[in-house]
């Protein structure tokens, strides 16, 4: 079953600084009118990470926003749709290049990025999905998560030519070295994707402040265990991997249909 025309998508977010850190550099932005969600991870270590980010989730929505034009939004094709997200992603890419072209203090500086946009085609609700880096994308479908991106790392790389196994993965000293993120060259390239929703799919968002501390089975026990509000969802993962140590900076965007509107 696929989510009729009369529906729309709501999505909350929510970022905290976690246990360790001594500044947030993740953020987000959440649109639920364009039906559009952004999150960013501004690169740990590196001056400015938290400016970079903040680029990021500014620069994408007002890009997508600019293209639309005279298209009521969630009326484009999704080969359409696709284009304009990669291309704001590389717009904010540039613009991350140039700040640090022009303030010497925060050169190499850079970001994570995922985004969703979602459009309707005939009796159909697609998610556009695209990002950089190892912040995530998630579903929660027939009680069951699953991954949706693949992350931009050199694990990922060496997973897939087996050269690694998934279990050494998540002690590696090298697990978080990133493979492609905003700010680093010329051209992003982000990785794009599009996803038919069913209408009781739960999507997730989240930077690495989550999955350091949380497995993906754990991650979709918490979920399964509902709750009154997608707000009431986010507290309780951030509120976990707080928890569990907090060693980086947690932000996470839960996205449902609102078969009400």
């Amino acid at each position: 079953m696929t989510v009729p025309l009369s529906s729309t998508w709501v999505g909350v977010g929510l970022t905290d600084i976690g246990r360790v850190r001594k500044l947030n550099q993740d953020a987000f932005s959440v649109d639920n009118e364009y039906q559009l969600w952004v999150l960013a991870d501004g690169m740990g270590g590196h001056a400015g990470g938290e400016i970079a980010s903040q680029i990021a989730v500014d620069t994408i929505p007002a890009y997508v926003k600019s293209q639309w034009g005279e298209n009521a939004p969630h009326s484009l094709s999704t080969e359409t749709l696709e284009t304009i997200l990669v291309q704001a992603i590389e717009s904010a890419n540039q613009r991350i290049l140039e700040h640090a072209k022009q303030n010497p203090k925060v050169k190499g500086m850079g970001t994570t990025i995922v985004a969703v946009a979602m459009t309707r085609e005939t009796d159909h609700t697609q998610a556009v999905i695209a990002h950089t880096g190892d912040s995530r994308a998630y579903v929660l479908r027939d009680k069951c998560l699953s991954l949706w991106t693949r992350d931009h790392t050199l694990m990922e790389d060496r997973l897939a030519l087996n050269q690694i196994t998934p279990a050494q993965v998540r002690t590696h000293p090298l697990r978080h070295v990133l493979t492609k993120a905003l700010g680093i060259e010329p051209e992003a390239l982000p990785t794009v994707q599009t996803y038919t929703l069913e209408p009781d799919d739960l999507l997730l968002l989240c930077s690495d402040g989550l999955t350091k501390m949380l497995t993906d089975p754990e991650i979709q026990a918490l979920l399964l265990k509902g709750g009154p509000t997608l707000e009431h969802m986010c507290l309780r993962l951030v509120e976990t991997a707080n928890r569990l140590g907090g060693e980086d900076n947690t932000t996470v965007v839960m996205i449902g249909a609102d078969l009400q509107r």
